[in-house]
Protein backbone atom coordinates (compact mmCIF):
# COMPACT_ATOMS: atom_id res chain seq x y z
CA UNK A 1 0.00 0.00 0.00
CA UNK A 2 1.08 3.64 -0.62
CA UNK A 3 1.69 6.39 2.03
CA UNK A 4 -1.23 7.60 1.41
CA UNK A 5 -3.54 5.31 2.69
CA UNK A 6 -1.67 5.38 5.96
CA UNK A 7 -2.89 8.63 6.23
CA UNK A 8 -6.17 8.03 6.21
CA UNK A 9 -8.77 8.65 8.36
CA UNK A 10 -12.28 7.11 8.79
CA UNK A 11 -14.31 5.58 12.00
CA UNK A 12 -17.87 4.11 11.05
CA UNK A 13 -19.29 2.60 14.92
CA UNK A 14 -22.51 1.63 16.10
CA UNK A 15 -24.34 0.08 19.47
CA UNK A 16 -24.74 -3.29 20.15
CA UNK A 17 -27.59 -2.90 22.70
CA UNK A 18 -30.47 -0.17 22.59
CA UNK A 19 -30.12 2.43 24.80
CA UNK A 20 -33.40 3.52 27.10
CA UNK A 21 -34.05 5.74 29.93
CA UNK A 22 -31.20 8.25 28.64
CA UNK A 23 -30.22 11.63 30.72
CA UNK A 24 -29.72 14.52 29.25
CA UNK A 25 -26.23 15.26 28.03
CA UNK A 26 -25.16 11.45 27.92
CA UNK A 27 -22.65 10.46 26.06
CA UNK A 28 -23.39 7.75 23.23
CA UNK A 29 -20.56 4.87 23.49
CA UNK A 30 -21.00 2.83 20.22
CA UNK A 31 -19.00 -0.39 21.17
CA UNK A 32 -18.74 -1.48 17.71
CA UNK A 33 -16.93 -0.53 14.73
CA UNK A 34 -17.28 -1.66 11.80
CA UNK A 35 -14.26 0.34 10.56
CA UNK A 36 -12.05 2.40 12.89
CA UNK A 37 -9.02 3.35 10.71
CA UNK A 38 -6.35 5.13 12.67
CA UNK A 39 -8.21 3.84 16.04
CA UNK A 40 -9.60 7.77 16.47
CA UNK A 41 -12.44 6.89 17.68
CA UNK A 42 -12.49 5.03 20.84
CA UNK A 43 -15.40 2.87 21.92
CA UNK A 44 -14.69 2.52 25.46
CA UNK A 45 -15.63 6.56 26.06
CA UNK A 46 -17.61 7.94 22.45
CA UNK A 47 -15.20 10.28 22.06
CA UNK A 48 -13.76 10.81 17.97
CA UNK A 49 -9.79 13.04 18.83
CA UNK A 50 -9.13 14.55 15.54
CA UNK A 51 -5.33 13.08 15.22
CA UNK A 52 -4.79 16.58 12.74
CA UNK A 53 -5.54 20.09 11.69
CA UNK A 54 -8.22 19.66 8.37
CA UNK A 55 -11.58 19.52 7.65
CA UNK A 56 -13.93 16.73 8.80
CA UNK A 57 -17.44 14.86 7.88
CA UNK A 58 -19.45 13.53 10.37
CA UNK A 59 -22.68 11.91 9.71
CA UNK A 60 -25.18 10.14 12.16
CA UNK A 61 -28.59 7.96 12.06
CA UNK A 62 -30.73 7.48 15.04
CA UNK A 63 -33.57 5.12 15.59
CA UNK A 64 -36.53 4.83 17.98
CA UNK A 65 -38.94 2.32 18.11
CA UNK A 66 -42.73 3.22 18.29
CA UNK A 67 -43.56 5.69 21.33
CA UNK A 68 -40.17 6.47 22.03
CA UNK A 69 -38.39 9.68 20.76
CA UNK A 70 -34.50 10.74 20.70
CA UNK A 71 -32.89 13.99 20.19
CA UNK A 72 -29.06 13.13 19.42
CA UNK A 73 -26.99 16.30 19.55
CA UNK A 74 -23.37 16.53 17.90
CA UNK A 75 -20.54 17.95 20.12
CA UNK A 76 -17.14 19.42 19.15
CA UNK A 77 -14.88 20.87 22.21
CA UNK A 78 -18.05 20.40 24.32
CA UNK A 79 -19.90 23.10 22.14
CA UNK A 80 -22.97 21.63 20.45
CA UNK A 81 -23.09 22.17 16.37
CA UNK A 82 -26.14 20.31 15.44
CA UNK A 83 -28.86 17.50 16.10
CA UNK A 84 -30.56 14.55 14.53
CA UNK A 85 -34.57 13.92 16.19
CA UNK A 86 -36.53 10.71 15.98
CA UNK A 87 -40.37 10.87 17.22
CA UNK A 88 -41.79 7.75 17.30
CA UNK A 89 -45.67 8.01 17.11
CA UNK A 90 -48.15 4.86 18.78
CA UNK A 91 -48.15 1.75 16.46
CA UNK A 92 -45.85 -0.77 15.71
CA UNK A 93 -43.43 1.36 13.65
CA UNK A 94 -40.05 3.15 14.24
CA UNK A 95 -38.59 6.30 13.54
CA UNK A 96 -35.43 8.13 12.05
CA UNK A 97 -33.58 10.84 11.92
CA UNK A 98 -29.91 11.72 10.22
CA UNK A 99 -27.42 14.74 9.71
CA UNK A 100 -24.34 15.07 8.37
CA UNK A 101 -21.81 18.28 9.65
CA UNK A 102 -18.63 19.35 8.02
CA UNK A 103 -16.36 20.90 10.45
CA UNK A 104 -12.78 22.54 10.85
CA UNK A 105 -11.26 20.56 13.52
CA UNK A 106 -7.85 21.21 15.23
CA UNK A 107 -5.61 18.53 16.16
CA UNK A 108 -6.93 16.99 19.49
CA UNK A 109 -10.57 18.38 19.27
CA UNK A 110 -13.27 15.78 20.57
CA UNK A 111 -16.21 15.06 18.91
CA UNK A 112 -19.31 12.81 20.35
CA UNK A 113 -23.06 12.43 20.52
CA UNK A 114 -24.78 13.15 23.60
CA UNK A 115 -28.83 13.01 24.49
CA UNK A 116 -30.71 16.74 23.76
CA UNK A 117 -32.67 17.03 26.86
CA UNK A 118 -35.87 18.20 25.51
CA UNK A 119 -38.18 14.73 26.48
CA UNK A 120 -38.86 13.12 29.11
CA UNK A 121 -36.13 10.94 30.50
CA UNK A 122 -38.39 7.55 30.29
CA UNK A 123 -39.21 8.01 26.70
CA UNK A 124 -35.59 8.20 25.21
CA UNK A 125 -34.55 5.28 23.35
CA UNK A 126 -31.52 4.68 20.61
CA UNK A 127 -32.13 1.54 19.09
CA UNK A 128 -29.03 -0.23 18.65
CA UNK A 129 -28.02 -3.32 17.03
CA UNK A 130 -26.44 -1.29 13.62
CA UNK A 131 -30.24 0.82 13.39
CA UNK A 132 -28.05 4.06 14.81
CA UNK A 133 -24.77 5.05 14.08
CA UNK A 134 -21.70 7.15 14.29
CA UNK A 135 -19.19 7.64 11.36
CA UNK A 136 -16.88 10.43 10.45
CA UNK A 137 -13.79 10.91 8.09
CA UNK A 138 -10.54 14.14 7.47
CA UNK A 139 -11.21 15.23 4.01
Amino acid sequence: MNSFYYHLVYFQAWNSATFTNIKSGHIFVFDRTNTNHGNHYDSSNGNFTAPRDGPYVFTWTVVTQDKYSINVELFRNNQRVSRAQADGQPGPQNSSGSNTVVLDLKTNDVVNLRCGGWMNQDQRQLYGDTYSTFSGWAL
